[in-house]
């Protein structure tokens, strides 16, 4: 690797640490998220989207504590891009109302299985309540989007 390139890496990578460093100390601000630290690190959690800066490293991470299991998953690249571009809060509502989405996709195809299927009559009740719920989630999120658009 050149000189020139190594530089441009560094340059980078720098750059990106002062922008999630900013996007951190938003999350610390923001008195809506969580404060979760722990002994080596200071941690902030908004929507089931939790942000990690170690303290003896620095390193900031973001996780998505609804996707992976046992173990939280850490953003796409194009997921940190909506922190890039428009900071803590806004692409924390952003990402819950694509969680939101894909949640009533599947609560539909399930409701159209059930349906067409064994038509169990308390299963679909089930599933409705659960559409209603994550609608109702969904429209309240989008009514904060939609308070900050108008704010800024």
């Amino acid at each position: 690797m050149s000189m020139k390139s190594l530089l441009k890496n560094l340059v980078l990578s720098l750059l990106m640490y002062s922008v999630l460093n900013d996007i951190f100390e938003q999350a610390v601000r923001d008195h809506n998220s969580t404060n979760l630290d722990g002994d080596t690190y200071e941690s902030r959690m908004y929507y089931g989207i939790k942000i990690v800066r170690e303290n003896e490293s620095k390193t900031i991470t973001i996780y998505d504590t609804a996707r992976g299991g046992d173990y939280y998953k850490e953003l796409e690249e194009e997921e940190y891009d909506l922190f890039f571009d428009f900071g803590w809060k806004t692409a924390v509502r952003k990402l819950t109302l694509v969680r939101y989405k894909d949640r009533l996709k599947s609560v539909e195809e399930k409701i159209k299985h059930e349906i067409n299927g064994r038509n169990n009559a308390k299963y679909l009740v089930y599933l409705k309540e659960i559409r209603a719920n994550t609608m109702n989630k969904y429209y309240n999120v989008t009514q904060k989007l939609n308070q900050n658009v108008k704010s800024t």
